[in-house]
């Protein structure tokens, strides 16, 4: 066995698509279609080759995503708290205990995403990307830190940046030879 196959047998991914789409005119980002395909359908087609679990957080147009064939969940509360809630809801329902969590809108993410986090997971709970200085919504967790986003939004804190700052036992992987660019705007998908 490779080195990518027992780390596909190892890693849980949670795709979040349950934001309001604010920048996007309130249009539920992962559904628009970018390149002849829908933004989530590049991001699943990206990584599930690298991994064996996908959960997905939605939280309007459950249907769609479902259509998708990967377990949908949507966050506790109809107030969409932002990823952290997203990631809260669909944690319990990955089957590993490592899990990447990745944004829908990130349609050209690396094919080796994955196995270059889990290098990273020897001495760390948390492995998160940065690339051209600037932190990615990229992160490789273990699921033991579900307590820790519980307390995070019991206190009603909802930054992810935040909270990860607050993770002391985590790494950072840079990588400044993907750029990682979200689709935030309608002339985006254009392009």
């Amino acid at each position: 066995m490779t080195t990518g196959t027992l780390v596909k047998s190892k890693v849980s991914c949670i795709i979040l698509a349950g934001g309001k789409g604010a920048r996007m005119g309130g249009a539920d980002k992962g559904l628009l279609r970018y390149r002849n395909k829908r933004l989530i359908e590049h991001v699943i087609d990206r990584i599930s080759p690298q991994l064996d679990d996908i959960v997905i957080s939605a939280n309007r147009h459950i249907d769609e995503y479902r259509s998708l064939g990967y377990a949908v969940v949507s966050d506790h509360t109809d107030k969409f708290d932002g990823p952290l809630a997203g990631i809260a809801s669909a944690l319990p329902h990955c089957r590993h205990q490592w899990v990447l969590v990745i944004p829908c809108d990130m349609p050209e993410l690396p094919d080796n995403l994955v196995e270059t986090l889990w290098r990273q997971t020897k001495h760390s709970s948390l492995v998160c990307v940065s690339s051209h200085g600037k932190r990615q919504l990229i992160f490789l967790m273990n699921s033991k830190l579900l307590p820790s986003i519980n307390n995070y939004l019991a206190d009603n804190q909802h930054t992810v940046m935040r909270w990860l700052d607050a993770i002391e036992n985590h790494a950072v992987v840079k990588d400044n030879d993907n750029d990682f660019n979200n689709i935030n705007k309608a002339e985006q998908l254009d392009a």
